[in-house]
């Protein structure tokens, strides 16, 4: 068996994707910016700052990214503001690990305001030995540094744990970090989670893969 789960936060530990989009979509429609299905899709794995240059480029007139920012804090957030609830069947599991010694931790692209204080909403806090969110590290997913700082803080190596990722940006970021991973398909913008090593669509169905029975050895 593994010794330590380590979880994406938005789509895997809460819901949060559709309304991380529609808070952007807001903020883009009051400068006339068009929000495509697509531009939703790009988002998801990533912390968004790079991508806005995107959209800032579609702004006729011109804007700055000054102006959509304070657009964007005036319409709120996610994180501080949407009902949050943890994905059915997660609190329950993470208890279960914790009775059975399994490590857990947080890894997230988004900043650790946001990360902390959903959690702690949610009172999740206190189920994670670990929390590595996208502003403590040089370059966030897809690159594996947010991986590699969180096993370097809990003194484990790859072989020693599974990731959980919904987007094919957070799969790329644990497999290059040597980690397996478990994609997961269970939120409401579905991604294209192919190359992890496994899918499933809920916590439950989780429980039965060979890296949780007894004995059970990962590929």
């Amino acid at each position: 068996m593994i010794s330590c789960v380590l979880f994406d936060f938005d789509g895997v530990i809460a819901d949060t994707e559709r309304s991380n989009g529609d808070y952007l979509a807001q903020a883009l429609a009051a400068f006339g910016i068009p929000f495509t299905q697509e531009d939703r899709l790009s988002l998801i794995g990533t912390n968004g700052a790079g991508t806005l240059d995107r959209f800032l480029q579609r702004a006729d007139p011109p804007i700055t990214r000054e102006q959509l920012a304070r657009v964007r804090e005036g319409l709120g957030n996610t994180y501080e503001d949407s009902p949050l609830s943890p994905q059915p069947g997660l609190r329950e599991w993470l208890e279960e690990l914790n009775r059975q010694g399994i490590r857990t931790g947080v890894v997230s692209s988004t900043s650790t305001k946001y990360i902390v204080t959903a959690l702690n909403r949610m009172g999740l806090t206190g189920q994670f030995q670990v929390i590595v969110c996208g502003d403590m590290v040089r370059r966030p997913k897809p690159a594996p540094h947010s991986y590699q700082l969180a096993m370097s803080l809990l003194g484990l190596s790859p072989e020693d744990c599974l990731a959980i990722e919904d987007s094919p940006t957070g799969i790329q970021a644990a497999q290059a970090a040597g980690l397996r991973v478990v994609g997961y398909k269970g939120g409401s913008v579905e991604q294209k989670t192919g190359n992890a090593s496994w899918e499933v669509r809920s916590f439950q169905e989780i429980k039965t893969l060979p890296p949780f029975l007894e004995g059970g050895e990962l590929p």
